[in-house]
């Protein structure tokens, strides 16, 4: 079970580019443990959250596979979690076929005197260069990044198309050890998770 429970899986998370992954934001370390808990180091990466549980048997009835948690607890960060998701757009997706010439797209150009272009991105809420802001909220069908089309001869916007919103984590550029002139973007996108009816919760023990 501890191997299952949302917690902190590793220590590194600004560096990572995992394709999915589930974070507790409020992790804590176990009030009672065992000696094989401090053996393996589980406190350097705590996962689960403390809780005082109350089973009552008022009339002999009880709700079996279900609780209810205290609205205070859940408006303080109880079980508040995130999930993680990253990937990878290729700037020159031509690049990589060996057709360095023949790429389509280009990042856009900071220092560029365009104003329209320059109006139309602050519009759309991205940064000088087409890539959004870091902490910046997406919604379906909002602007996610901007390239310069060498064919059109025009920026092209390409849009947000989950239904959940999310907000973006890091932005970062990325080259290729085989090829100097491949340039990709990595984004990694965090979904809020709060507690929600039908969530499963765990004892230690169980």
């Amino acid at each position: 079970m501890a191997k299952q429970t949302m917690g902190t899986p590793y220590h590194n998370h600004p560096y990572r580019m995992d394709n999915k992954i589930y974070r507790l934001l409020f992790p804590q370390s176990p009030l009672v443990r065992t000696n094989k808990h401090l053996d393996y180091d589980f406190n350097l990466c705590p996962s689960g959250t403390n809780a005082v549980v109350a089973v009552i048997s008022y009339t002999g009835y009880d709700m079996e596979d279900a609780m209810i948690i205290n609205k205070g607890a859940y408006d303080r960060g109880f079980g508040y979690g995130c999930v993680y998701k990253s990937y990878i757009r290729d700037l020159n997706p031509d690049v990589a076929s060996g057709n360095a010439h023949k790429s389509k797209y280009r990042m856009l150009n900071t220092n560029s005197k365009d104003t329209d272009q320059a109006e139309s991105l602050a519009k759309q809420h991205l940064d000088a260069d087409g890539l959004p802001q870091v902490g910046r909220k997406l919604e379906q069908g909002n602007a996610e990044q901007a390239v310069y089309d060498r064919v059109m001869g025009k920026v092209k916007y390409t849009s947000f198309k989950d239904s959940e919103a999310a907000r973006v984590e890091t932005v970062r550029l990325m080259g290729d050890e085989k090829d100097p002139n491949h340039v990709s973007v990595g984004y990694t996108i965090r979904y809020p998770r709060n507690p929600v009816i039908g969530d499963k919760f765990s004892s230690r023990h169980g």
